[in-house]
């Protein structure tokens, strides 16, 4: 039951439902209503304990499929469906966390002293010290509201940051967990164990019946997100799980706690703590891989574990990640074969990426759906967070559920989503003219330009790249946050999909932009925008002064095709591009946050020095740390590292430590895979090495992002999910992109007779010509050229108008066939679906508990109102007439067999 666990298997069902407290006697309401509460609460008290015990089946075939996952495979996926793991009993076994031996849930930070006054020589005024205080107190009252525990402690050394920690007890988080799975058999979310019963009675007659029910034990990562929710959010749960869970499992009100509340203007910060055992043991297991094991991947035990304790969103990346690293090996095994070869734009390694890119998105809608219900979080997409910043238009009851429902219309929405798109117009028309800017100085104005500083011409699309593009990018990250606020989402999922396809949309223009250029205006049309440059007195001048000092020829400039331009391209973002990734994520943070520490080590003896020789020379007794008497003129007290166990210092030290990293954002992860994936299935025609480098970088891709998590980013607040989301939006989007892209790349380029020739590169790129049948003699074949007969050659299903043989009319040619290409590859991939839904899905463990679990629900639900209907049946009253009824059926007055018999003796 979503990150929630039971110590032992629940009552089977042949034990019977004898152990079924008396139902709750339904409210008085409208009929409607009221039968809606009824029911609720019929089931609570009925129907769940009978499905907890009639699961059992369920959950020995869930268990099966736990144990038996990771040892079988698919036939027809490029990956194993379960990877195989390090051994448990190996010498690094699967990393246990125990959230309950951390001192502390959650830590919140509130900034006590103003910014402007720490480094100031005037102390905080009395009345804003006051106004601080009683927001405090405030804060620390909304906080135990909510049966929390809290304590605080000094924040960092001069920060004026007091950190406040909060716990919450075994039954708080029980009641909330009971209430969570009301919740989720209400909005019918397919969790592989059952909602716990509510009532006492029932527990101590299970107890009397030999019952193995226990108590919930929940997972560090359902311990995490209930305390967040517990913070966060103003209400947690709906009135008829209210009404259903009965009073003594009521939970309190949340305390709807967030950064830049007016409420709370001081609370500056929120945040996870780490397990440092757990990270230790995980990057160490992960880290010391048997070489024959290396490339297998992790297995589900390991996915497992990361759900635990960082919940199924990360859990669920760390999946996808580990599924893409595997995929890409028949890819990359192809991808050798070609290059061993030295066959680019091959149609056949390009006819097999793109059965291959749809092959791995459609394999992984399986996989997630099994991992789904693997961890019990099928149909959890149902129950989603309301968003803080959602402002509704009205509120209603709701005509199905008689509940009080926040409205914003849905055309509003959608009419503001269609507002926004000039502005997402103008963004990506800037971040293309850049990107288009970039590539003009650096073909053609390097080439024309010879006047002054000409040597730091070929720097300025670098400097466009580090400097411009980052800004144009920040600048659109802050306008798509503000338009997806402004179009006022609902739920926080429905606002990170909308978020996320804003920012990958322009990521994936300055990735893929200059190799487009290149493959469909530098090729086909360069030497025509260069003589046409030159004709228009483009860098006249300047081209004069160098003719005339001898720096060009007379004749001007000569211009000539890079042929190789494209693999040179694609080699710098393939490996060039993945070295400074790795280097970015993993060693760059770690270097400049052991340069702020050397630098306030460093400042801190220089205050140390200073005060010393100062108090000193003044004879003044030493100040105890941490005192009010230590407190800087400013009113900052520094923490107090005398006090407390040793534990404690050690946990304060990590603590403020951590709240310096930066959160951890799963969108930078997958937008790199994605990222990766275009290149692959785009553009690695070009060079089908590619997919190596893609399949080596995910092996340290694996790792490096685990120790990221661990060492550069603060703990991620579990969220529950049952797929990626928008990321596999986006995936196939690619793959579709995909047939379109190869077809037009195959279509029209191959590679140069002077390939691999001379010191030549073998991937030097020429463009085929395909000649018009009437244009043609015959079957004559031109030099680099394809003749009208070649069953490469699409010019015979154009017009004769169309002008085949130039560069133009090859890439209106080239359009066609991809959007034929197009056509194909809906067709193949709907094949692709409906197979792979019938050979993976269909008849597999993980369908079973899906059919298993509803049909239980649906037969003890039958059996529930079939038992309601027995007891409501009263007797009828007789009336005047019923003597006379039974009187006209008695069996005595029926002549029909009499009339037979004697229709004989009448004459």
């Amino acid at each position: 039951m979503n990150g929630i666990k039971h110590d032992h298997p629940s009552q089977s069902l042949s034990s019977g439902s004898g152990a079924i407290p008396p139902p709750t006697p339904p409210k008085q309401s409208s009929n409607l209503h009221g039968s809606v509460l009824s029911t609720a609460s019929s089931l609570t008290e009925k129907a769940l304990p009978p499905i907890q015990g009639a699961l059992s089946s369920a959950k020995e075939a869930a268990h099966n499929l736990t144990s038996s996952s990771s040892s079988s495979s698919s036939s027809s996926s490029p990956i194993n469906n379960g990877s195989t793991s390090l051994s448990a009993s190996s010498e690094y076994p699967i990393p246990n966390s125990h959230q309950s031996t951390q001192l502390a849930d959650y830590v919140l930070v509130f900034q006590h002293v103003a910014r402007k006054y720490l480094r100031a020589s005037t102390k905080v005024p009395a009345s804003e010290r006051s106004s601080v205080a009683v927001e405090y107190q405030s804060l620390i009252s909304r906080i135990k509201s909510t049966g929390l525990k809290v304590t605080s402690r000094d924040g960092a050394k001069r920060s004026g940051q007091i950190l406040i920690f909060v716990k919450a007890d075994d039954r708080l988080l029980t009641k909330l967990a009971r209430q969570e799975a009301l919740s989720d058999y209400l909005h019918g979310v397919l969790s592989i164990e059952p909602p716990p019963p509510r009532s006492s009675s029932l527990e101590a007659e299970n107890k009397t019946k030999n019952s193995s029910a226990s108590p919930l034990h929940l997972t560090p990562a359902s311990r995490l997100r209930l305390v967040d929710s517990l913070l966060t959010l103003p209400n947690l749960t709906s009135d008829a799980v209210k009404d259903a869970s009965g009073g003594k499992s009521q939970v309190p009100s949340g305390a709807g706690l967030r950064i830049g509340n007016k409420e709370f203007p001081h609370l500056v910060d929120m945040s996870a703590i780490h397990d440092p055992a757990y990270n230790s043991s995980w990057m160490k297991r992960w880290a010391h891989t048997s070489p024959f094991k290396a490339f297998t991947g992790v297995g589900l035990d390991d996915l497992d574990s990361i759900r635990e304790h960082f919940g199924e969103d990360v859990a669920l990346y760390f999946g996808f990640l580990n599924y893409y690293f595997q995929a890409l090996a028949p890819a990359a095994a192809l991808g050798v074969l070609l290059w061993l070869l030295g066959r680019p734009f091959s149609p056949v390694y390009s006819f097999g990426l793109v059965i291959w890119s749809c092959l791995f998105v459609e394999l992984w809608r399986m996989k997630e759906r099994k991992l789904a219900v693997r961890w019990g979080t099928l149909g959890v997409s149902q129950v989603d967070r309301r968003r803080h910043d959602f402002v509704p238009r009205a509120t209603r009851i709701d005509p199905a559920t008689e509940e009080p429902e926040e409205v914003f219309e849905w055309w509003r929405r959608e009419l503001r989503v269609i507002l926004s798109l000039p502005i997402v117009a103008l963004f990506a028309s800037i971040l293309a003219a850049t990107v288009t800017l970039m590539f003009v100085i650096e073909i053609f104005v390097t080439q024309l330009y010879h006047g002054p500083l000409k040597m730091a011409v070929p720097f300025i699309p670098t400097a466009l790249l580090v400097v411009a593009v980052p800004q144009i990018m920040a600048a659109w990250q802050a306008t798509a946050v503000a338009i997806t606020k402004w179009e006022n989402h609902h739920s926080a999922k429905s606002y990170d999909h909308s978020l996320t396809l804003k920012r990958f949309a322009m990521q994936a223009i300055t990735a893929y932009g200059a190799l487009t250029l290149s493959a469909y205006v530098y090729i086909p049309f360069g030497e025509n925008i260069m003589q046409t440059m030159v004709a228009q007195g483009w860098f006249k001048d300047s081209i004069k002064e160098a003719v005339r000092q001898g720096k060009i020829g007379e004749k001007g400039i000569d211009f000539h095709i890079n042929p190789d331009r494209m693999h040179t391209q694609l080699f710098a973002v393939s490996v060039t591009s993945q070295f400074v990734n790795a280097f970015t994520e993993l060693a760059l943070p770690v270097i400049l946050r052991k340069v702020g520490e050397w630098r306030e080590e460093r400042a801190e003896k220089k205050n140390s020095s200073t005060s010393s020789s100062s108090s000193g020379g003044s004879g003044a007794s030493p100040i105890r740390q941490g005192s009010a008497d230590s407190a800087s003129s400013s009113g900052t007290i520094t923490p107090v590292e005398s006090d407390g166990s040793e534990s404690e210092r050690s946990f304060l030290h990590r603590v403020r430590r951590e709240l310096a990293l930066p959160p951890y954002d799963l969108f930078g992860d997958y937008a790199e895979m994605a990222t990766q994936f275009g290149y692959i299935t785009l553009w690695s025609s070009v060079w089908p090495l590619s997919p190596v480098m893609g399949f080596l970088n995910n092996f340290f891709e694996l790792r490096s992002d685990a120790a990221k998590i661990s060492l550069n980013n603060r703990r991620p607040v579990p969220v529950r999910a049952e797929t990626i989301g928008p990321w596999l939006e986006a995936f196939g989007f690619i793959a579709w992109l995909s047939a379109l892209n190869n077809a037009a790349l195959v279509y029209l380029f191959q590679q140069s007779e002077t390939a691999g020739v001379n010191g030549h590169s073998a991937y030097e790129t020429t463009m085929r010509t395909h000649l018009h049948p009437r244009a043609s003699a015959g079957n004559m074949t031109v030099k680099g050229m394809v003749d009208a007969q070649s069953v490469w050659s699409f010019s015979r299903l154009l017009p004769q108008n169309i002008p085949t043989s130039g560069a133009a009319g090859a890439i209106v040619a080239a359009v066609l066939v991809a959007l034929l290409a197009e056509h194909v590859y809906g067709l193949v991939r709907s094949g692709v679906r409906h197979v792979l839904e019938r050979l993976i899905w269909r008849g597999s463990s993980e369908e079973m508990v899906v059919r298993r679990r509803e049909w239980i629900l649906r037969v003890e639900t039958l059996k529930l109102h079939v038992a309601a209907q027995d007891e409501r049946e009263i007797k009828q009253k007789v009336d005047v007439g019923a003597d006379q009824e039974r009187a006209f059926w008695d069996e005595d007055k029926d002549v029909g067999l009499d009339a037979i018999r004697t229709s004989g003796k009448t004459e």
